[in-house]
């Protein structure tokens, strides 16, 4: 798991991956919600700066292998989470 903190979803996600793989991303496999383009627009903040000091909206990632994707979201569903697939690790 990572807990989405200050630094953004890169920065977090690199200190739970092996240095030999990363984490590729699918940014439009979630919306974030439109607080997130409120404050860019009042505030004059770029996305790259809400990304990694607001982090759009995620909390938390859970890298699970592809065989535990289907359960894990399954889980996560019975116990009232909003989940969704982000991404993929990759060599």
């Amino acid at each position: 798991f990572s807990h989405i903190t200050g630094g953004g979803l890169a920065a977090n996600l690199a200190r739970v991956i092996p240095d030999h793989l990363h984490a590729r991303l699918d940014r439009t496999t979630w919306a974030p919600a439109p607080v997130f383009d409120l404050v860019g627009r009042t505030g004059d903040v770029a996305r790259e700066e809400l990304e990694k000091t607001l982090n759009m909206g995620v909390g938390m990632i859970a890298a699970v292998p592809a065989e535990a994707v289907e359960p894990a979201l399954a889980t996560l569903a019975d116990r009232g989470v909003d989940a969704w697939v982000a991404g993929e690790v990759v060599a």
